[in-house]
C-alpha cells in the first residue's frame, strides 16, 4: 500500500488551516518515536487493544516484541494501511462501538495524542468509566495527550482558546477535518488536555494515576492509569 509525502492539512471549524507533520509522523520507527512513547512501551502488559491505531505503528511495534496486540481504529482505510504494514490482528472499531470487547484485554492504548479522541470532558468521563466497570481488577490505561497551552499544539491559539471558554468548554477543545490534497474527512471533535486537567476529568471514573511519562516542554506526555480495586 503505497501513499503521497505531501503533509495533511488541518482545517479548524473557523477555516483556520495549518500544515500537518505529514505522513512520517505516523509511520515513523520505534528509535524516532518521542522519549515518553519509548518509554510507554515497557508499560503494556498483558494483551492490548492499540485503540485508533492509524498506521499500526504502536501494535505492529507491541507485535514484534511478542505481545498480543489488536489494532483497532474507526477508519477502514486506516486498518488496511496497518495490515499493509504486518500487523496481524486489526479490528475496524470506534471508541463507541468497542463495547463490552475491551473486557479482553489488560492494558488499553490511547497513543498519539489520542486521549483526545474522545472529543469532549463529558465523553472522556463516560467512556473511561464504563470501561474501568468492563476490565478486570489490574488492567492498565496508557493515554497519551498534549497541553493546549504550552505552545505544543499551535492549532490552538490563544484567541481560540478564549472563544472555547466563552461557550463554556475547555480550552483545549477543537472542532476539525483533516485534508489531503482532494480528499477531506468529515469534521470530528478533539480534546487537548494538560497533565493536570487529565489528572482531574479521571478521578472518580475507577482509574487511579499511577505515572507520567514527560519530555519537553512542547512534547506530549503519556499518563499510565491502573484499574482501582
Amino acid at each position: 500500500m503505497r501513499g503521497g509525502t505531501d503533509p495533511e492539512v488541518h482545517e479548524r471549524e473557523d477555516g483556520y488551516l495549518e500544515v500537518g507533520a505529514g505522513p512520517e509522523l505516523y509511520v515513523a520507527p520505534f528509535e524516532d518515536w518521542p522519549a515518553p512513547e519509548q518509554r510507554a512501551m515497557a508499560r503494556v502488559r498483558g494483551r492490548a487493544l492499540d485503540v485508533g491505531c492509524g498506521s499500526g505503528r504502536v501494535a505492529l511495534h507491541l507485535q514484534n516484541l511478542g505481545i498480543d496486540a489488536v489494532a483497532a481504529d474507526a477508519s477502514p482505510l486506516a486498518v488496511r494501511a496497518a495490515r499493509a504494514k504486518g500487523v496481524r490482528r486489526t479490528r475496524v472499531a470506534s471508541v463507541q462501538s468497542l463495547g463490552a470487547s475491551v473486557g479482553s484485554f489488560d492494558t488499553v492504548l490511547l497513543m498519539g495524542n489520542n486521549a483526545g479522541i474522545f472529543g469532549s470532558p463529558q465523553r472522556l468521563r463516560s467512556t473511561l468509566g464504563q470501561w474501568a466497570r468492563r476490565m478486570h481488577g489490574g488492567a492498565r490505561l496508557i493515554a497519551e495527550s498534549t497541553s493546549p497551552y504550552g505552545g505544543g499544539v499551535p492549532v490552538l491559539d490563544p484567541a481560540y482558546r478564549r472563544l472555547n471558554r466563552t461557550r463554556g468548554k475547555m480550552a483545549g477543545q477543537l472542532r476539525l477535518r483533516v485534508r489531503y490534497r482532494q480528499v477531506a474527512s468529515a469534521w470530528f471533535s478533539w480534546l487537548f488536555v494538560s497533565e493536570r486537567e487529565l489528572r482531574s476529568l479521571v478521578e472518580g471514573t475507577g482509574w487511579a494515576w499511577s505515572e507520567v511519562l514527560t519530555g519537553e516542554p512542547e512534547e506530549a506526555f503519556v499518563a499510565v492509569l491502573d484499574k482501582r480495586c
